[in-house]
């Protein structure tokens, strides 16, 4: 093969590119301090490093349900700790009404009370977490509790498929939920007391009623099945609370495991995506001395010029 000046120029050149854009390429990843920074320069790793920020921003947001949850979980245990504060104080006037020997005066004023407890009791079932109410349900933007005459009511007395008496999931890892306890409902009923006694909205206007006597309700009932049922009602309360501190705890579970996983998929990021400075910077400086030697072999390779021969 007849090898000619041409031919010497042309290799030198395309050469003398290569190494060029290989000093270029380490100049723009000392500049960014990453490996890549266009999906040509290394398709799959590119392809890779997409995937982990994807995977990053998923559990960024994940771990912002699971904070918000927690405030919200937080919140419902705060208001069923003062509804429980709230029943054992009706159940001392409750108590206290059952004496036979109180004036009519004295028991006008114990039922005063208990019909205040009763809108406190609205009051607090009403407590809202940044805007949404705690216990109405997946409607909550909509007031769940209210008071009417005597009588507390959930979603005002309406029916189970209005969205209120069902309860919200959130999603707090990929392809995992949890209920929380919205449905307001759940606190309002309890299980075995009398009848007509099962809704607490109904069992307080009782205990008003026996107050009052009213409905042939008096002291008897005061001391009998509305102070046993009211026991049953508190009870509720806590097996409603103790549901609610479990899914607190695997809440919390679930934030470890995210904050975690979250450390290890920038750790593994970092390990793609980044470089190494001092073993860059020692490729660079090889690729720049291979590039200036290319550039004194060439001025032995070039054809001389004109102004070679003036000289």
């Amino acid at each position: 093969m007849r090898i000619t000046n041409s031919t010497l120029s042309t290799n030198y050149l395309r050469n003398l590119n290569r190494n060029l854009k290989l000093m270029q390429k380490y100049q723009n990843q000392l500049s960014s301090g990453k490996e890549v920074s266009r999906p040509s320069d290394d398709p799959l790793l590119v392809s890779k490093i997409m995937d982990l920020n994807n995977n990053i921003l998923q559990n960024e947001q994940y771990n912002k349900n699971i904070s918000d949850t927690l405030g919200w979980v937080l919140t419902q245990d705060s208001a069923l700790d003062n509804m429980t504060s709230t029943l054992n104080r009706i159940r001392d006037l409750i108590v206290y009404g059952a004496n036979g020997s109180l004036s009519e005066t004295d028991r006008a004023a114990i039922k005063d009370e208990v019909v205040m407890k009763i809108e406190e009791l609205a009051d607090i079932l009403n407590t809202n977490f940044d805007g949404r109410y705690i216990f109405a349900g997946q409607k909550t933007l909509t007031r769940p509790f209210s008071v009417n005459g005597d009588t507390l009511l959930y979603n005002e007395g309406g029916t189970p498929t209005d969205g209120s008496q069902e309860n919200i999931v959130r999603e707090i890892s990929k392809g995992v939920t949890i209920e929380l306890i919205t449905n307001g409902s759940q606190i309002m009923t309890a299980s075995g007391t009398e009848p007509g006694n099962e809704d607490l909205g109904a069992f307080l206007n009782n205990v008003v009623k026996a107050l009052k006597g009213e409905d042939g309700l008096g002291s008897d009932d005061l001391s009998g099945s509305l102070l046993a049922d009211i026991d049953k009602h508190i009870d509720n309360v806590l097996q409603v609370r103790s549901k609610i501190g479990a899914i607190y705890n695997r809440l919390e579970a679930a934030e470890s495991r995210n904050e975690s996983e979250n450390i290890n998929l920038n750790k593994l990021l970092s390990q793609r995506e980044d470089i190494d400075v001092a073993e860059k910077y020692m490729e660079y400086s090889v690729m720049k001395t291979v590039y200036l030697a290319s550039l004194q072999t060439g001025a032995q390779i070039l054809q001389p010029s004109l102004l070679d021969y003036i000289r």
